[in-house]
């Protein structure tokens, strides 16, 4: 698959993901000052909410503008680019490094129970000291 091909996709689920939350955004903005009627319950184009619209419009707007920025539609061809340079850990790679994050945090975490008693046998003998 081609870098711009790639990029594309990606910038298309970007815009998808900002699509929905520009829409939540605007769903807001509206609700604000008009309660739950006017605006926010409004409907065009056979069922789609205007604040749906609003924010998928501002969103394909956004996406094309940076897609036809020349430094921004650069620095992410370029990201792909990279990303194909990545050598990837094979299966077995993967799980040794799980079972060392597994086991590194088990212990971390019976160390900081441990402080945690140390501590709270130590406040309790502090505090009963002074009654």
């Amino acid at each position: 698959m081609s870098d711009r091909r790639v990029l594309g996709f990606c910038w298309l689920l970007f815009t998808l993901f900002l699509a929905a939350v520009l829409a939540d955004g605007v769903q807001f903005v509206l609700r604000v000052p008009l309660g739950e009627t006017g605006l926010v319950k409004k409907t065009i184009l056979g069922g789609l909410a205007l604040h749906q619209a609003i924010g998928g419009g501002l969103a394909l707007l956004t996406a094309l503008i940076a897609w036809n920025h020349k430094e921004a539609f650069g620095f992410c061809l370029e990201t792909v680019q990279e990303t194909r340079k990545v050598v990837w850990p094979n299966k077995q790679e993967t799980q040794d490094h799980t079972v060392v994050v597994i086991v590194t945090s088990v212990i971390i975490a019976l160390m900081l129970w441990g402080f945690d008693q140390v501590f709270k046998r130590l406040f309790s003998i502090i505090l009963n000291l002074g009654t």
